[in-house]
C-alpha cells in the first residue's frame, strides 16, 4: 500500500475511534471564560458511566487528595478544569482503544503499561521543570503511540512488515517504520488527535516526539514527551549528551536527566498506581 492509499484508507474509515460527545462539550465550553464549575460538572454528570469513571479516577490513589470528592463539582474546583478535561480523554480512549486480541505478538496490555509509564514520566518532567502543565504533557505521553493501534486495526500489512522488520533487524518500532511502512504511528497518531479536536500542542507533541527539531519557540512539551519515553524503554537510564535541546529548556531539564534519583523513585511509585487504575480489568 503505497503513501496516498495509505492516506485515502485513513479518511474513509468509517468507524474510527471517537471520544465520547462528553469531552466534546466540555472543550466548547471551556473556549468561554466565562465557563462555570456548575456548567462543566453537568455537562459530565449527564453521562452517568463517565461519571463515575472521573469520581473513581479521582478518588483513587494516582491524585492522592486527602479528602474524598462525592461530586462532579467538587472534582473539578480541586482539579481545575485543565485537568478534569484531560482526565475524560484518558477515561476514554482506555475504554474505547483497549481490545482483547493479539497480533504479531503485540500485546496490548503492554502496549498501554508503557503508555501509562510515559504519561507520568512526562508528568513528572513538565512537573519539576516547570516548562508546561503537567496534565497536558500526561495526556501528550499517555496518546503518544495512539498511532499504533489504528495501525494494528486497519492497516495490517504495514504493521507486519514493520514487525518482521524488528525482529530481524533488532531496530526500534519508528526505524522499522521509517525502512518499510508507507505510514508511521506518529503520523496516524496526529491525525487521530485532531479529529478528535484535542489542542494543537498536544497534537504536535504525538507528531513530533520521533522527529524532534530543535526550536527556540519549544515550550518544553515534545521535549518532555520524547525524554519520557526514552527513559521508559531504556530502564530509566538514558545519556542526556544524545539530545541538542534549546538553552531554555536545556538549563531545566539536563539536572533531571542527570539526576534522576532525585525524583524517579516517587515517579515509580506513582507509575504503579497509575497501572491499578488505569489497567483495571485490562
Amino acid at each position: 500500500m503505497d503513501n496516498k492509499t495509505v492516506w485515502e484508507t485513513l479518511e474513509n474509515i468509517k468507524d474510527l475511534p471517537t471520544l465520547p460527545s462528553v469531552y466534546l462539550k466540555v472543550n466548547k465550553l471551556l473556549q468561554d471564560n466565562k465557563a462555570s464549575i456548575e456548567n462543566v460538572a453537568h455537562i459530565i454528570e449527564v453521562d452517568p458511566a463517565m461519571s463515575s469513571r472521573i469520581l473513581h479516577l479521582v478518588n483513587s490513589a494516582f491524585y492522592g487528595l486527602r479528602a474524598k470528592s462525592n461530586s462532579i463539582a467538587h472534582a473539578v474546583m480541586i482539579l481545575g478544569f485543565n485537568a478534569v478535561k484531560n482526565a475524560v480523554v484518558s477515561v476514554a480512549v482506555l475504554d474505547t482503544l483497549s481490545f482483547k486480541d493479539k497480533f504479531q505478538n503485540f500485546n496490548i496490555t503492554e502496549f498501554w503499561r508503557h503508555s501509562v509509564s510515559v504519561a507520568v514520566l512526562s508528568k513528572q518532567l513538565a512537573e519539576k521543570s516547570r516548562l508546561v502543565p503537567p496534565d497536558d504533557a500526561f495526556m501528550s505521553g499517555l496518546l503518544h503511540d495512539i498511532g499504533k493501534t489504528i495501525m494494528i486495526k486497519y492497516f495490517k500489512e504495514d504493521f507486519s512488515k514493520v514487525w518482521q522488520r524488528m525482529q530481524e533487524t533488532k531496530c526500534s518500532f519508528s526505524d522499522a517504520e521509517a525502512d518499510v511502512a508507507a505510514i508511521d504511528h506518529v503520523q496516524i497518531g496526529a491525525y487521530l488527535t485532531r479529529k478528535w479536536q484535542l489542542p494543537e500542542h498536544i497534537i504536535q507533541a504525538v507528531a513530533g516526539h520521533h522527529y524532534y527539531i530543535s526550536s527556540s519557540k519549544s515550550t518544553g512539551l515534545i521535549e518532555c514527551i520524547m525524554l519520557a519515553d526514552a527513559l521508559a524503554n531504556s530502564g530509566y537510564q538514558i545519556d542526556p549528551d544524545l539530545y541538542v535541546l534549546e538553552d531554555h529548556i536545556e538549563k531545566v531539564i539536563r539536572p533531571l536527566i542527570t539526576n534522576t534519583e532525585s525524583w524517579l523513585p516517587q515517579a515509580r511509585t506513582e507509575i504503579e498506581t497509575a497501572y491499578e487504575f488505569f489497567l483495571e480489568g485490562k
